[in-house]
């Protein structure tokens, strides 16, 4: 009886150690993200370039250490079990579908690439929604040939759109039976991501460039002043268009989040395994 009792929790034992190890790889995700899009503001002078030329030679680092790190999490996700080869063509399937969305063109910069990556992560839980994000950024850009030092940085963007999703996925049970009130609440989400992604994509570049006295970025201006110079670049340059894509975010997902998530969901309760 006692060594009966014993076998089956060894498994248990190494998922939870595993699922450890992704929690880190998570972590250590994020950490380099921040790092990347952070560090040119300890600098003692701001740097010099244009908005092509930011990044230009640690880019190739940051995008190195992502996949990497990215890899390590998938790897990780399929000896927990906390993906199996099920879940991982799905995640291969919504990755090319959102990559290809993303090169359709949308009115006034508005894209269909975020709608399947918030639904994704929604569904199937942050750490599948960390790797659709950076993966379909990835695949959009090797097929449209639109590679540069911006890429890590869009990978990052949405990595955390697809990892917080998920977090948001918490809240599906108790949304069980309310349809509108589930929807709603992702239309808001997809709403706040359209500025929020914006705001990140600006923010990797803002400090190389020198575009005026109160919109620029200089040494020495302290975390408020900081702001208060970012947010008047941000309404002068993206407000506009992010409007736009947050506004498509929230039709996307009102027309047809319904309709997608019932599908999404029926692949999770199919393929996914739930490891206690």
């Amino acid at each position: 009886m006692l060594a009966s009792d014993l076998l089956p929790r060894q498994p248990v034992r190494l998922t939870r150690a595993t699922r450890l190890a992704g929690t880190v790889a998570i972590a250590a995700i994020s950490a380099v993200g921040f790092a990347a899009f952070l560090y040119p503001f300890i600098m003692a002078r701001a740097p010099q370039g244009s908005e092509t030329q930011a990044h230009a030679g640690d880019a190739p680092l940051i995008f190195g250490l992502l996949a990497a790190l990215a890899g390590v999490l998938f790897v990780i996700e399929l000896a927990s079990q906390g993906m199996n080869a099920k879940v991982a063509s799905v995640l291969a399937v919504l990755a090319t579908a959102a990559a290809a969305l993303r090169i359709i063109p949308l009115p006034a910069g508005a894209s269909a690439f975020f709608f399947l990556v918030i639904l994704g992560g929604y569904v199937f839980g942050p750490r599948f929604g960390m790797l659709l994000g950076a993966l379909a950024l990835f695949v959009s850009a090797f097929a449209s040939g639109g590679f540069g030092p911006w890429v890590p940085f869009q990978m990052f963007a949405a990595a955390w759109m697809g990892m917080s999703a998920g977090w948001l996925g918490i809240t599906r049970n108790a949304l069980i039976g309310r349809p509108r009130m589930e929807i709603a609440l992702l239309a808001t989400f997809g709403g706040t991501w359209g500025f929020v992604y914006g705001a990140l994509m600006n923010l990797w570049f803002w400090p190389y460039i020198a575009t005026g006295e109160n919109i620029s970025w200089a040494p020495g201006l302290g975390f408020v002043e900081t702001l208060r110079h970012y947010w008047a670049f941000y309404v002068l340059t993206s407000l506009g268009w992010d409007t736009w894509a947050a506004l498509g975010n929230v039709v996307l997902i009102a027309v047809a989040g319904r309709s997608v998530l019932r599908v999404l969901s029926r692949f999770h309760d199919r393929f996914m395994v739930e490891w206690k």
